[in-house]
C-alpha cells in the first residue's frame, strides 16, 4: 500500500518507522514544521514508554539522549512532601524537539519519505466520499490509506462526541537549583484534579508547568505563578525565564470513539488517546502507532477487515489505561486522596503512591 501519515510527532514516526520496517509499503511522513522544532510538553518519559523504546528498537539511542530519572517529588494537597525513589531510572527526560526528530529521522533511515513543510489542508476523497489522500492545497498526495496523527488539533476526526480537554501552560528557567535525577510533581488544590510540575532538562535547565481546568477564568500565566511560586518557593529567585509561554489542549476519553474509516485510521491523541490523569499523550501515541502498524501488517490491503480489525486492537489495549486514568483523575480530586497524600512521609504510603503515579 501507499500509506500517507499526517503528522510526525511520536505517533505518527512510530506509525511510519515500524510500516517501513515491513518492506512492502511506500510510506509518506507529513508535517508542518521543519525539524527539530519546539513542541509544547513536560518531555518526561514513564516506564511504560521506557518499555516501549525496548521493543521496538529505539531503546539505546534514547537512552544516549535521555536524563534519567530516579526519584519523583511528590507534594500533596496539604502540602506534605516526600520523594519516591527508585533503585534504577524510572522515566527519562528528552526535550521533545530532540525525540520528535530522532523517531521522525530513523523512520527516514528505515525508508519512509519524511516531507517537512508541508501542511494539509484537505484531504481528497473520491466519487463515494472515501479518503484517498491529502492536499496542502497546492500539491495533492494520493494513498490507499491515510493516517492522521496531528494531535489535539486535528480538523479530520470522525468522532462528533463533545470534547473533553484539560489545558496545560508552561515556561523554560535556567538557575533553577534541583536535585539531580528527580522530578516534581505538586498536587496543588488550585489545580486539581490536576498538577504541577518541574522537570529537569539540562544540568541547568528546567520546565515548569501545570495542567488546569479550561474553563478556569483566572489568567493562565497567574496559575502557573501561584502553583509554581507556591511549590518551588525561594528556588525560583534569581531564575531567568527562557522564551516564551507556551500553551496547549489535551483531549481525552474514557471510551475508544471512531477512529476508522474508508481510506483512513486515527491514532495518538487525534484518536483522543491521552492519559486524562497526567495529560500525558507520548507513549499512548507511539502504543496506537504500533497497534496500527500490527493492524495493517495482518491486513496489507485498505478494507473494512483492516478498519474492523484496528478498531477492535485499539479497544483491547486502550479501554482499561483510559477508563484507569480518568478513575485516577476523579480519585485526585476527593477528600481521601487529600488525607492519603498527607500521610507520604510513610514509607507504607510511598510504595503504592509511587506505583499509582507510574502505572495511572
Amino acid at each position: 500500500m501507499k500509506i500517507v501519515i499526517v503528522g510526525a510527532g511520536p505517533g505518527g514516526s512510530t506509525a511510519a518507522m515500524l510500516l517501513a520496517q515491513q518492506r512492502g509499503h511506500e510510506v509518506v511522513l507529513l508535517d508542518r514544521d521543519q525539524f527539530p522544532r519546539m513542541k509544547t510538553c513536560g518531555s518526561g518519559l514513564g516506564p511504560r514508554c521506557l518499555t516501549l523504546c525496548k521493543e521496538i528498537g529505539l531503546f539505546d539511542r534514547m537512552k544516549s539522549l535521555a536524563l534519567g530519572i530516579r526519584g519523583c517529588r511528590f507534594v500533596g494537597p496539604s502540602g506534605a512532601e516526600a520523594v519516591l525513589a527508585s533503585n534504577t531510572e524510572a522515566a527519562w527526560i528528552i526535550p521533545r524537539a530532540t525525540f520528535d526528530s530522532e523517531i521522525a529521522f530513523s523512520a527516514e533511515r528505515q525508508g519512509a519519505q519524511f516531507l517537512q513543510g508541508y501542511h494539509v489542508k484537505r484531504a481528497l476523497r473520491d466519487a463515494a466520499g472515501h479518503i484517498r489522500g491529502v492536499s496542502d492545497g497546492k500539491t495533492d498526495i494520493e494513498a490507499d490509506l491515510v493516517i492522521f496523527a496531528e494531535g489535539a488539533h486535528t480538523r479530520f476526526s470522525i468522532d462528533r462526541r463533545k470534547r473533553r480537554q484539560i489545558a496545560a501552560i508552561m515556561a523554560w528557567y535556567e538557575g533553577v537549583p534541583y536535585t539531580s535525577g528527580v522530578l516534581e510533581m505538586f498536587f496543588d488544590k488550585r489545580v486539581k484534579p490536576w498538577y504541577g510540575w518541574l522537570f529537569p532538562e539540562t544540568s541547568t535547565r528546567v520546565n515548569g508547568g501545570i495542567c488546569y481546568d479550561p474553563d478556569d477564568p483566572e489568567d493562565p500565566k497567574k496559575i502557573l505563578h501561584e502553583v509554581i511560586d507556591r511549590n518551588v518557593g525561594d528556588r525560583l529567585r534569581g531564575a531567568e525565564q527562557v522564551g516564551k509561554y507556551r500553551g496547549h489542549p489535551i483531549v481525552y476519553t474514557e471510551r475508544v470513539g471512531p477512529i476508522a474509516a474508508p481510506g483512513a485510521l486515527w491514532i495518538g491523541e487525534a484518536a483522543r488517546l491521552t492519559n486524562a490523569a497526567t495529560g500525558e499523550g507520548i507513549s499512548y501515541a507511539m502504543r496506537s502507532a504500533r497497534v496500527a502498524a500490527e493492524a495493517i501488517g495482518d491486513n496489507p490491503a485498505p478494507g473494512q477487515i483492516l478498519y474492523e480489525d484496528y478498531t477492535r486492537r485499539t479497544v483491547r489495549s486502550f479501554t482499561l489505561p483510559l477508563q484507569t486514568a480518568v478513575g485516577f483523575m476523579n480519585f485526585v480530586g476527593t477528600p481521601a486522596f487529600s488525607m492519603i497524600s498527607s500521610l507520604v512521609t510513610h514509607k507504607a504510603v510511598q510504595s503504592p503512591l509511587r506505583w499509582l503515579l507510574a502505572n495511572a
